[in-house]
């Protein structure tokens, strides 16, 4: 990030650099597939096998995860620095925080505001994609930033 200082007011502005806009990017592009593997896990798993909401949400964010996991690793974030196995654990301590956020959203949006859990899941997605690319950037992949 670059900061830019304007005057005697000190006011800065940060503006991310190319390599990490390209990057979010290329978390966005891996978020998206994400989502719809695990929305479409969810409808089918809700809707079609009438399982409960909690357990289908949290087997479709196990199944988004497992993908997340490699593209991330691979393309995003890339290998040239990391271990593996510390990343992976890492990933998976991160997975539980942004799914617990996640989780925790969608609890309030369908049990304290009403909403439909097909909606709610939408919301709930962006909560935790958020959440997920921040702790993922720098925490899990910190030595591998492009």
């Amino acid at each position: 990030m670059r900061k830019y200082t304007y005057g005697m007011k000190s006011i800065q502005r940060t503006i991310p650099d190319k390599k990490t806009v390209i990057q979010f990017g290329k978390f966005a592009l891996v978020g998206v597939l994400n989502t719809a593997i695990s929305l479409l896990v969810f409808y089918l798993l809700y809707n079609l096998f009438a399982i409960d909401y909690v357990v289908a949400n949290f087997i479709s964010y196990v199944a988004g995860v497992i993908n997340s996991f490699i593209w991330n690793k691979l393309w995003v974030f890339h290998p040239e620095n990391g271990n593996i196995l510390r990343e992976m654990v890492i990933f998976l301590l991160v997975f539980g925080v942004s799914y617990g956020v996640q989780y925790i959203c969608l609890l309030l949006l369908v049990e304290h505001l009403g909403l439909n859990p097909n909606w709610a899941q939408l919301p709930a997605m962006v909560v935790y994609t958020l959440t997920n690319y921040i702790l993922n950037r720098y925490i899990t992949f910190k030595n591998n930033r492009t």
